[in-house]
């Protein structure tokens, strides 16, 4: 991998070129780049931080399924690839086929989210202080990672999945008294979150704000869709949307009923 310097002081640019090549033919190079111009052209691609993080979500969802890594890293190329309409790209920052940054913020996140409809709980171990980081604390877009929680009815905190030896419940972030009481949540008018018994309790016994903070979370609000898709996922909630789907108020917008 080449890379420059800029001596500014003897107005010179040095090109660092790993080879195994003569010497005369370094000094070809040499002489024939004397008669080019030089053209800076800024390429906003993924960083290496973010190639970082790539291989080390590859390997720690590697290591939960039992994949290898190279498998795994292959896997979710071409999965992405396919649904972003993006064919043959890099994960190296030289590489003239690298993703640019928003593509690999969003590479990053989809890793992510495919790992919660997986069962897949990542952590990243922080180099600084070794202390494991659940991934909500460095996920891109953390109103995405909340939905894709609540659509796998997992705790957004710790990861805790909904079974028999553990509930998760639909959390109101906002006081649902305000619209009137439960018979009347259509599930577009507050926000939700969906947490443990454990965490659950945790947010009703501190200030609501103190816990967004300390877990690095925002609560989210769905839209017609969402609703509709979370109405088995909360078979308690929602009573009004429901009451208004069996009426055919949202024909047009949901094509049928559950």
């Amino acid at each position: 991998m080449a890379y420059t310097e800029i001596d500014r002081e003897n107005k010179k640019i040095r090109l660092f070129y790993p080879t195994n090549k003569p010497a005369k033919r370094i000094k070809e190079w040499q002489e024939e780049l004397k008669g080019y111009d030089i053209e800076i052209i800024p390429q906003n691609t993924i960083t290496d931080d973010q190639m970082k993080l790539c291989y080390v979500l590859f390997d720690q969802f590697a290591n939960s399924k039992g994949w290898g890594l190279d498998y795994t890293k292959n896997y979710f190329k071409a999965l992405f690839g396919t649904v972003y309409e993006i064919s043959n790209f890099s994960l190296s920052p030289m590489k003239k086929n690298a993703l640019t940054l928003e593509q690999a913020t969003n590479f990053i996140q989809f890793i992510i989210e495919f790992a919660i409809e997986q069962d897949v709980n990542l952590y990243i171990l922080d180099s600084k202080d070794k202390r494991a980081r659940h991934i909500r604390e460095i996920v891109p877009d953390i109103q995405r990672y909340v939905i894709s929680c609540l659509r796998k009815r997992i705790c957004c905190v710790c990861g805790r999945p909904h079974n028999e030896y553990n509930t998760v419940d639909l959390e109101h972030y906002d006081n649902v008294n305000e619209i009137g009481g439960y018979e009347f949540d259509t599930g577009l008018e507050t926000r939700f979150l969906s947490l443990c018994r454990h965490h659950h309790t945790e947010i009703h016994n501190i200030p609501k704000q103190e816990f967004l903070e300390k877990y690095h979370l925002e609560p989210v609000y769905l839209n017609e869709r969402l609703v509709y898709e979370l109405l088995e996922v909360y078979p308690n909630h929602f009573k009004l949307f429901r009451k208004r789907l069996k009426d055919g108020y949202y024909r047009g917008i949901i094509k049928e009923e559950k």
